[in-house]
C-alpha cells in the first residue's frame, strides 16, 4: 500500500497544482470579484446620495424628493376637483409614493 502512495506522488510531480477555486479556469472568480466590487460601489453611491440629500439646500432637497409627486398629485387634484381635496391628495401621495421612492 505504501508503494501506491509514492507512485501517486511521483505521477503528480509533473502536473501543475489545482487552484484553490475549481472554477478559476472559467474566469468565474474574476467575474464574481467584479460583481462584488460593482455592488459595493453601488452601495457606496447610494449611501453618498442619501448623505448628499441631507447636505442639499432646502429648495434643492424639496425639488429632488417631494416636488415631483406633489406636482403630479396637484395636477390630478385640479382635474378631479374632489369635495375633500386634502384627503384626496393624501391618498394620492400614499398610493403613488412607490413610483417616486425608486427615483430617490
Amino acid at each position: 500500500m505504501a508503494d501506491d502512495h509514492t507512485d501517486a506522488d511521483q505521477s503528480m510531480e509533473g502536473h501543475t497544482p489545482v487552484s484553490e477555486n475549481p472554477h478559476a479556469e472559467y474566469g468565474l472568480t474574476e467575474n464574481i470579484q467584479r460583481t462584488v466590487e460593482n455592488e459595493k460601489a453601488g452601495a457606496e453611491k447610494m449611501s453618498k446620495q442619501k448623505v448628499d440629500l441631507q447636505a442639499l439646500p432646502t429648495r434643492a432637497y424639496l425639488d429632488q424628493t417631494v416636488v415631483p409627486i406633489l406636482l403630479q398629485g396637484l395636477s390630478v387634484l385640479a382635474k378631479e376637483r374632489p369635495p375633500n381635496p386634502i384627503e384626496y391628495l393624501a391618498a394620492f401621495l400614499l398610493k403613488n409614493k412607490s413610483q417616486f421612492d425608486e427615483r430617490n
